[in-house]
């Protein structure tokens, strides 16, 4: 049977019930969406020597014969069993072990000619442990550049690789959606050899010119999809919110402090733009503790006092309870309510939620935050003027361009924010559809946090600062980056830190567990308690990162701190130093190598996000293949902050095409409509 990228995954070779059902989990059912599935890393395995040749740490691929293999029980544990092979080549012979793969015994035969890659240990004289292996010639887990990709169920990275390979048989049904022009000009390879290329590449330098094909492709589309978020956002109609000056007035002299410059400048901004004919479309970036939200409040304020409906995205339930008591707190004239999956209230009150909507619907509740629940909801009939998006990364360009799909209604304000600071040039070369303000002003009287890099022999000092400040009235956070010690090998969980701070002079003191296996009822007593004092010690994973605001929290610990990215240990480290009172962030790293400390001690030289920013892009260099885990850019499967020089020239070449005009590109255009009507099915 001819395998087509629209076959059915189960079609491939090796790919069963089973296995097509994990791979469907994976949202993973045509050859074409195999095809699309990144590798998260590769083995390298490229190097092949005789066995005469092979030293203790290489890590290689041996071409050799099986010529004996046994199984025996290991001899403190009887239930384990050790698979021990000899292969021998036309240079001499080599120990391989494999523990607990008794199966072996009936796959690998004496006689049998094989390939076999892996790194060699050098304890108890040379040998393969655990190695992959495959028959000779087979050439697709061993001697060459080997893919690895994340898994599901009991899918085996054997049976998946080798699916992919037979995928590729049908490479050449795949249409290059990107002009030959563009690619001849940067030197591109088609994207067949880019997909081939980044599954089974035969060099390092095929493969990371596959990677930047797909990278290009990733920013391309995405500046394409701005373009035409802007192009439409143009042509629509929107509420022109008047400027009220005394009422801008009144909102600031009821404060109980005083705006910076640059928040003065930035609400003044977002009104003039809200006065003009056209839907305001802005991105406002802040560092951690700039004061976006009460911007936001200053702007939705101006929107509510016209009788429009605000509403207030946030990505998770711990930020939007967050922002709803904030919301409240700056705009009095209009009480807001909360919506989130779990959550529903109104005037300090739980409410039906059912009871909630309709209150929305019907003009009663015109201000709203909540999580992106909200836009499930058909709210079609409200007047909505204004939408503001927290942590707009969590937040494509594709959900901005379905919010002002509005049908028969003007389309909404959108006020996007990011506590992420990135360099103005990559944020203007990057959100290609929205205008730009930036907080770069701190207010007054907030004190820099103190941070530190702790060595292990200095825990028992920091845990005695950590013991006055409590006993001052402060309260701690101890953020870890696992929940559970299984998780993940080498990382420590929150469950093993609260095992150690029950055992350590910290048991005195009151600690709670939070994280986001937690149901949100627990999560929010937890955090009720924390912020009421009740807890002294908050052990978390980083649902903490964003809207968790405690001004008595002065202490940050963050464990295996080498694990997280520097803005996003800058984002934890903003959850102290809220108040007025000094603060500390203590970085414990787990893997001690030069280049973790040397990123580490940025944080300990400055509080600037800007400036971390900057340093983070420095440090991580030309590219990270590894994906986007820790960019603060929104998902691409491949692209990073890091290639500023790719999104430059994905936003040369849009401006290239709009200025001859998209029809003339018809395959440009399909993929550009097919992408916006995926999500929007979605």
């Amino acid at each position: 049977m001819a395998i087509h990228l629209n076959s059915s995954v189960s079609e491939l070779p090796g790919i069963g019930t089973k296995a097509a059902k994990d791979l469907k989990n994976m949202n993973i059912r045509s050859v074409h969406e195999l095809l699309l599935r990144v590798p998260y890393r590769y083995d390298d395995f490229s190097v092949t020597k005789p066995i005469s040749e092979i030293r203790a740490g290489d890590t290689l691929t041996v071409h050799a014969t099986i010529q004996s293999i046994d199984s025996r029980s290991a001899s403190r544990n009887r239930k384990m069993k050790i698979i021990e092979a000899v292969i021998s080549d036309e240079s001499g012979e080599l120990k391989v072990v494999w523990f607990n793969q008794e199966y072996l015994m009936h796959t690998l035969r004496p006689g049998m000619k094989v390939s076999l890659a892996g790194k060699v240990d050098g304890k108890f004289g040379l040998s393969l442990v655990n190695p992959v292996y495959e028959k000779f010639g087979s050439n697709i887990h061993t001697g060459r550049m080997v893919p690895v990709y994340s898994l599901s169920g009991s899918l085996t990275i054997k049976r998946l690789r080798g699916a992919i390979k037979s995928s590729l048989s049908c490479i050449s049904e795949i249409v290059d959606w990107v002009p030959d022009e563009i690619l001849l000009s940067e030197n591109y390879p088609s994207l067949a050899d880019a997909i081939l290329g980044i599954h089974f590449p035969d060099t390092k330098k095929q493969l990371f010119s596959s990677i930047d094909r797909l990278k290009f492709d990733e920013l391309f589309l995405h500046q394409l999809m701005f373009a035409r978020v802007r192009n439409d956002r143009e042509k629509q109609s929107c509420y022109s919110i008047s400027i009220n000056k005394e009422s801008l007035r009144i909102f600031v002299n009821n404060l109980p402090f005083k705006l910076t410059g640059a928040q003065r400048q930035s609400v003044w901004d977002i009104i003039s733009d809200m006065a003009e004919g056209q839907p305001m479309n802005r991105l406002l970036e802040g560092d951690v503790g700039s004061g976006k939200t009460v911007v936001a409040a200053m702007s939705a304020s101006a929107v509510l006092d016209e009788g429009l409906c605000v509403l207030y995205l946030a990505p998770t339930e711990i930020l939007a309870s967050q922002q709803y008591e904030a919301m409240n707190k700056f705009i009095t004239k209009h009480n807001t309510a909360l919506l989130t999956r779990s959550m529903s209230k109104f005037q300090g009150e739980s409410i039906k939620q059912d009871v909630l909507i309709e209150k929305i619907k019907s003009g009663e509740i015109i201000s709203v935050v909540g999580t992106h629940k909200i836009l499930r909801e058909d709210l079609s009939g409200i007047n909505l003027g204004m939408v503001v998006i927290d942590e707009q990364h969590r937040f494509g360009v594709e959900q901005r361009h379905a919010l002002l799909q509005t049908k028969d209604k003007p389309a909404p304000h959108l006020l996007s924010m990011t506590a992420t600071p990135i360099p103005r040039s990559l944020a203007l070369t990057f959100y290609g559809d929205l205008e730009l303000s930036v907080l770069d002003e701190m207010p007054k009287g907030r004190i820099p946090i103190g941070t530190a890099v702790v060595p292990e022999s200095h825990i028992l000092g920091m845990y005695d600062h950590i013991c006055t400040e409590i006993e001052n009235g402060r309260q701690v956070y101890v953020v870890c980056p696992l929940i559970d010690p299984s998780d993940n090998f080498g990382a420590r969980s929150v469950v093993e830190i609260s095992k150690e701070i029950k055992k350590s002079v910290l048991n005195k003191f009151k600690s709670e567990v939070l994280h986001g296996k937690l149901a949100s009822k627990d999560k929010e007593k937890i955090i009720t308690d924390f912020k009421n004092g009740k807890i002294d010690i908050l052990i978390s994973t980083t649902v903490i990162e964003v809207g968790v605001d405690v001004p008595n929290a002065t202490v940050m610990v963050i464990v295996n701190a080498e694990r997280f990215g520097l803005a996003q240990l800058h984002q934890l480290r903003g959850r102290v130093g809220r108040s007025v009172m000094q603060s500390y962030c203590y970085l414990l790293p787990g893997d001690v190598t030069e280049n973790s400390m040397e990123r580490l001690r940025v944080l300990e030289s400055t509080n600037d996000g800007f400036e971390v920013a900057e340093k983070d892009l420095l440090l991580r260099g030309p590219g990270n293949i590894f994906g986007n885990a820790q960019s603060g850019l929104p998902d691409f499967k491949l692209a990073t902050i890091n290639d500023f020089d790719l999104m430059k020239n994905a936003k040369k070449h849009t401006e290239q095409i709009l200025n001859i005009g998209i029809d003339q590109f018809p395959l440009v255009e399909n993929k550009i409509n097919i992408t916006f009507e995926k999500i929007h099915l979605e």
